[in-house]
């Protein structure tokens, strides 16, 4: 899938080249919706030729080149996009880019020089793979899920060792002793599997321990081995480590992928609320954090910004503004969020855009300001 790293070097290429960039939906979960897309490739291709009654001859016929051959290009697509969403990107009479997004994006089309990049940031493209462990007292099995799948890695077993006069003696007698030397055996035998039970645990920790670091695990498994495998995996050293209640000992292939998907979705939301709660926080704090969209450009005109932080509705209906404050943030290094949900809402009402700032120029200017009006 396109990363939004390789979305920007190809912005780089294009930076003195009139492009045509345009994102469209693919959901297409009624039939009726498979070929929606078409209807809404046309609307946002004539919205932007409307937009165009003052531009020059030569870049109307630009444009026209640029949609022909993307239309061209797409003549052979008969049903739906197969993928939630997707973007091209046009230049000089010959797509460039053919890329299936992740999750599913407003149509939205832009005509400029270089590549749109805003609507790129509201598309699910955070985390997208996953460790999972499913543990019960014999077995710890460890998968990867990914956009190719899940796929079994590793499973660590329990090996018990009884003694070999405890087996002896149950093999001669047909059964356990009675009394003091039966309660003994069962102590040892339990004590065994104990000792076996921490060896697996600490074997996974060590599997774990050499996993890719930046994904997170989630772990399931019958309840009474669940508590000790998350702990297990975070002495490894991983996280975040998410404890998944609907993975049992049996989970399918087709559980650990709708497990790890609904998972993913949670950690991005809790993520989108802990950078919204951060900022609002910060910014009635009066440390270095400001909310609504002329404190965050002015703040990216300072280059004081640490963090940007903008709302889906931000961006799809304020695509220039967005557009200004993620190539400022790119500049400047930097981070970029586009919060969706519950957190999108939250800042929206504090105007749709906000900052984590490195210094406050708003002191600065206050001070100035208080300066210039005791003279």
């Amino acid at each position: 899938m396109l990363t939004f790293s390789e979305l920007v070097t190809l912005d780089r290429e294009l930076k003195d080249t009139p492009a045509l960039t345009l994102y469209l939906d693919g959901r297409s979960d009624n039939p009726a919706w498979r070929t929606a897309w078409r209807r809404a490739l046309k609307q946002e291709e004539n919205r932007l030729r409307n937009a165009m009654v003052d531009a020059s001859h030569d870049e109307r016929e630009a444009f026209s080149c640029n949609v022909e051959a993307l239309e061209a290009h797409l003549a052979h697509r008969r049903g739906s996009l197969d993928a939630p969403g997707w973007l091209g990107v046009v230049a000089n009479g010959e797509v460039l880019l053919d890329a299936p997004l992740r999750g599913p994006t407003p149509t939205f089309g832009h005509w400029g020089r270089g590549v749109a990049l805003a609507p790129f940031l509201c598309v699910p493209n955070g985390e997208h793979s996953a460790w999972v462990v499913v543990a019960d007292s014999r077995t710890a099995r460890i998968f990867r899920c990914d956009d190719d799948g899940v796929h079994r890695i590793d499973t660590v077993r329990t090996v018990v060792h009884l003694e070999h006069n405890e087996t002896m003696g149950a093999a001669r007698g047909g059964k356990l002793h009675q009394g003091t030397r039966g309660g003994v055996r069962r102590d040892a035998a339990e004590r065994e599997r104990r000792a076996a039970r921490a060896h697996m645990l600490s074997t996974l920790a060590e599997h774990v321990r050499q996993l890719d670091p930046i994904a997170p695990v989630f772990v399931g498994g019958t309840p009474q081995l669940v508590n000790e495998a998350v702990t297990a995996v975070e002495e490894a050293g991983v996280t975040p480590v998410v404890e998944s209640p609907a993975l049992g000992a049996r989970a399918r292939v087709v559980e650990i992928a709708r497990a790890v998907r609904e998972g993913l979705v949670m950690l991005r939301h809790a993520a989108d609320d802990a950078v919204v709660d951060d900022v609002i926080r910060r910014f009635a704090a009066d440390d270095l954090g400001a909310t609504g969209a002329a404190a965050t450009g002015r703040a990216l005109d300072d280059l004081a910004v640490k963090e940007l932080v903008l709302s889906d509705t931000f961006v799809m209906t304020q695509p220039d503004v967005a557009e200004v404050f993620v190539r400022s943030a790119l500049v400047q290094h930097a981070a970029i969020d586009v919060v969706t949900g519950d957190a999108a809402q939250r800042l929206e009402e504090a105007g749709g855009a906000g900052v984590l700032l490195r210094f406050s120029p708003f002191r600065t200017q206050s001070v100035s300001e208080g300066e210039l009006a005791s003279v």
